[in-house]
């Protein structure tokens, strides 16, 4: 009859230093992890020997673990006892705790610690050992080895069990005798969460196969591997190919490289050939730990114990049938789990979390990133699509957007770095300009295209755009700028909205008292850098009048005219009043309404064509009769004829579609006209108040 036997001692090497504390370090933006219920563990660490509890009655047995000591101490008949010195009792551990029992009388060929059922056989492999990690197991860890026949898909009933007396994972069996070589290992207790770096608040078991087990680690790549390979050696596939074959598609699933990965070095000892899941070691620095480090992280997220074995074990399932993982929902929050971490670089919380146990901590950001195109299904970043931005489409994602403007859900986007070749979350300028291509004009105005409280000016002088001040947002420049910059062969005609008005729309109703100050202040603004008249010419309505009046006063101007201009009319641009007032009363208002004409070419049987209407009032009417008016203009007309002739002198790009983006221009905004000695004509659309739009 074959039989089965290990045999263990104690467990190796503990951390350097702090391998007992569950202490977070002091970080400033520790408050962005969410905090966790205190661990069981919690009250099992102690900073020193003068800080362990009373060891009575009530504690006889339990084990205590201080901080820079390599082993646990353990409450015996009333004394803290070292867990080195265990000459009148034994150790074992049940449910991821230590507990001090009576000696275990000595079996043949020696024993593990605890474990009465294990037995001799023939056959030497030892001795066995490996690290148990999900982060790295704590004291108390039991670890199981059961012999598993070749084809994996059986285990006898002879196994072995031992402990973990140390907090970064490692155990160590003296001697394991198989026929077959073949062994599963199970490892079970509370591990230090990657993440929070507190030690979690249950246990959990994650386990490993292999035929080499003179060392042999348990991750959670060993774990979701394992029904994977069972899969593929009933189908008579050899146990090695079928191991690779499934860690293969392990890392795949996550969107890690393994032709990349391989081809880079491990083993530190000479060996050239590429490491399997259970000689990894998730603390290292190569890229292999990374990659783990990265698929442990991924995997924990903010989970609870539970949360993240069902996604451990869902996974494993998912992957056992054909090697993909087909659970998009899961991808999915994996996902917007690391577009949290790297919005804010909080890839630094896990850091600093795992710097205090004292161990080398990989680059695995950029393996976490990597898998971000592989849930949202953007596919690979290349050169050939180098500074494409695009969004989630995937309406599970807490970051699902309807289409690339649509703010609605989520303002985030992603860029396919040009440098990097890697997706990463575009910044505001990246995704609100995608497309934009260069200005139609110097000083040109957009909105952003996600983010559209933002906007964005054009400079030809630097042939890019970027972030609009304040001042510049609205796409209007101050009226009293313009005019300061003018030069002083240039002529300029100011065509503006009156100032605030009342309620009475009558060609008779007057401005309100603020509407007067208003006006009045602009005047004195200019009077501040204008030392010449200006020309006046208002549409002959009451509101007009007083806006020109008023500043002309405010700037001091004591030879003044007050000039009608019929062509300044509000109702410039209407062909067909009936069809207006009709039209009017169907859509959203005169707002949108002219909005609808004046941008989206909207309403052709009520209004004149925009361009050529445009053309009569600036050629036929203001241009024609500039040797009438003096180098500067002012004239006060209506929001009808301001929104119509700045949506054809910006082509479009004016800020005030109201039936778009809900705005409308101001009092006293419009356009500057200004004309070059050699006839060449550019237009400013200009404000007279703090902002162009309302």
């Amino acid at each position: 009859m074959t039989k089965f036997n290990l045999t263990t001692i104690g467990f190796a090497a503990l951390l350097a230093t702090g391998c007992g504390s569950d202490e977070n370090p002091t970080n400033s933006s520790k408050e962005n992890i969410p905090s966790t219920p205190a661990s069981a563990f919690d009250s099992l660490i102690v900073q020193s020997a003068a800080n362990l509890p009373a060891c009575d009655a009530g504690r006889e047995g339990r084990a205590f673990f201080v901080q820079n000591e390599n082993l646990p101490r353990l409450c015996v008949k009333g004394i803290w006892r070292s867990a080195a010195d265990t000459t009148d009792f034994s150790i074992t551990c049940s449910d991821g705790f230590l507990h001090a029992v009576n000696k275990v009388t000595s079996l043949p060929n020696g024993t593990i610690i605890g474990s009465p059922d294990t037995v001799f056989i023939e056959g030497f492999i030892s001795p066995m050992t490996g690290i148990a990690q999900k982060g790295p197991f704590v004291f108390g860890t039991s670890v199981t080895v059961t012999e598993a026949s070749k084809d994996f898909n059986t285990e006898t009933y002879q196994k072995a069990e031992g402990c973990i007396f140390t907090n970064d994972g490692r155990y160590t069996f003296n001697d394991v005798h198989s026929n077959s070589n073949c062994v599963k290992i199970r490892a079970t207790g509370f591990y230090r969460n990657e993440v929070t770096g507190r030690i979690s608040n249950n246990p959990i078991t994650l386990a490993a196969k292999t035929c080499s087990p003179a060392h042999a680690n348990v991750n959670i790549l060993t774990h979701i591997t394992i029904p994977r390979i069972e899969q593929l050696t009933m189908n008579h596939i050899d146990f090695v190919e079928a191991k690779a074959q499934a860690e293969r598609e392990a890392f795949a699933a996550f969107g890690i490289d393994t032709v990349m990965l391989y081809s880079q070095p491990y083993f530190t000892d000479g060996r050239t050939d590429k490491p399997v899941a259970e000689d990894l070691d998730m603390f290292g620095n190569s890229e292999y730990s990374a990659a783990l480090f990265a698929i442990s992280a991924m995997i924990q997220g903010e989970r609870s114990e539970n949360d993240m074995m069902n996604l451990a074990n869902n996974l494993a399932e998912d992957l056992k049938g054909d090697g993909i993982w087909n659970d998009q929902n899961w991808k999915i929050q994996i996902a917007d789990w690391i577009v949290g971490l790297d919005t804010i670089w909080k890839y630094n919380d896990i850091r600093n979390n795992v710097s205090s146990w004292g161990m080398g901590i990989p680059n695995f950001e950029r393996y976490m990133r990597a898998f971000i195109p592989i849930a949202y299904g953007f596919g690979p970043c290349t050169d050939a699509n180098a500074g494409q931005v695009t969004y989630v489409n995937q309406g599970q994602s807490a970051l699902f957007a309807n289409d690339y403007e649509h703010a609605d859900h989520s303002t985030v986007r992603f860029i396919c770095d040009a440098n990097t070749k890697e997706w990463r979350i575009a910044q505001p300028i990246e995704k609100d300009t995608a497309g934009f291509g260069p200005g139609e004009y110097n000083k040109e105005v957009r909105e952003g295209r996600v983010n559209h409280d933002n906007f964005y000016i054009f400079e030809t002088a630097t042939n890019a755009w970027r972030l609009a001040t304040p001042q510049e947002a609205d796409g209007f420049t101050d009226l009293v700028e313009v005019y300061a910059n003018l030069k002083p062969n240039e002529i300029a005609v100011f065509i503006i909205r009156h100032s605030e008005r009342t309620g009475d729309t009558s060609p008779t109703g007057h401005l309100t008292d603020n509407g007067i100050i208003y006006a009045n202040n602009l005047g004195k603004r200019l009077a501040m850098v204008a030392k010449e008249d200006f020309y006046y010419g208002y549409s002959g309505y009451t509101r007009t009048q007083e806006t020109c009046e008023e500043i002309a006063k405010g700037k001091g101007q004591l030879n003044y005219t007050l000039n009608i201009l019929p062509y300044m009319d509000g109702a410039w641009y209407v062909m067909d009043a009936d069809k207006v007032s009709e039209y009017t009363t169907s859509v959203g208002g005169g707002w949108d309404l002219y909005s609808r004409y004046a941008f989206a070419g909207e309403f052709q049987d009520a209004f004149y064509d925009l361009s050529i209407r445009s053309e009569q009032l600036l050629k036929d009417n203001i241009l024609a009769n500039l040797p009438a008016m003096k180098r500067v203009s002012i004239m006060c007309t209506h929001d009808f004829l301001v929104v119509p002739l700045l949506a054809y002198v910006t082509e479009g790009h004016a800020n005030v579609r109201y039936h778009e983006k809900g705005r409308w221009v101001n009092y006293m905004g419009g356009v500057a006209m200004i004309i070059a000695p050699d006839g060449s004509i550019r237009y400013v659309p200009v404000k007279g108040l703090e902002s162009g739009t309302m």
